[in-house]
């Protein structure tokens, strides 16, 4: 029986550009996937920041027309108040929505290649030119040396949603 993650290299064009195909697709997805999960870290954060700190104006303001605020509730203020200031700090610290934009360019990137990779092995004359696996192998190692990381538990999280989706296709 032989080892499922041995590697095997390539040994003519159309198995290279499949592997190319599989590896751009499994980029693809996988950036697009870190970009939706840190769009949804954002809003997160971002509803946090905003109910917190319209807690803090509010009781703040209602504490100006009180005679004799309690101890406890002015307690409660002041941690309300260092929680907002606290995740407004991670919000910016952060950054989800800068990296969010960079992972989803990257996979609009990688989608890009993978099209053309897809045309070329279809036998599209216009995707081929003279020079056209080393002008993709260019492009491919440019997008990975540009692009934000993906944890490596993302990426294999796609690739086994995309396996199971190839096997369920394969079975109907």
């Amino acid at each position: 029986m032989t080892n499922p993650t041995a590697y095997e290299p390539p040994v003519d064009e159309d198995q290279l550009l499949l592997k190319w195909i599989r590896r751009a697709r499994e980029s693809q997805m996988s950036h697009y996937d870190m970009a939706d999960l840190l769009s949804s870290r954002e809003r997160r954060v971002g509803w946090l920041v905003t109910a917190l700190t319209a807690f803090v104006g509010t009781a703040v303001f209602a504490s100006l027309n009180a005679n004799a605020v309690s101890p406890a509730l002015r307690i409660v203020v002041g941690l309300v108040s260092v929680t907002a200031a606290v995740s407004s700090a991670l919000q910016t610290f952060l950054r989800y929505a800068e990296r969010a934009e960079k992972h989803r360019s990257a996979g609009a990137r990688y989608g890009a290649v993978r099209r053309r990779l897809e045309a070329i092995f279809a036998g599209d004359p216009d995707a081929l030119d003279g020079h056209y696996l080393t002008a993709i192998r260019d492009e491919l190692d440019r997008l990975a040396e540009d692009s934000p990381n993906v944890p490596p538990q993302r990426f294999y999280r796609t690739q086994q949603t995309l396996a199971d989706a190839q096997k369920r296709d394969a079975a109907a």
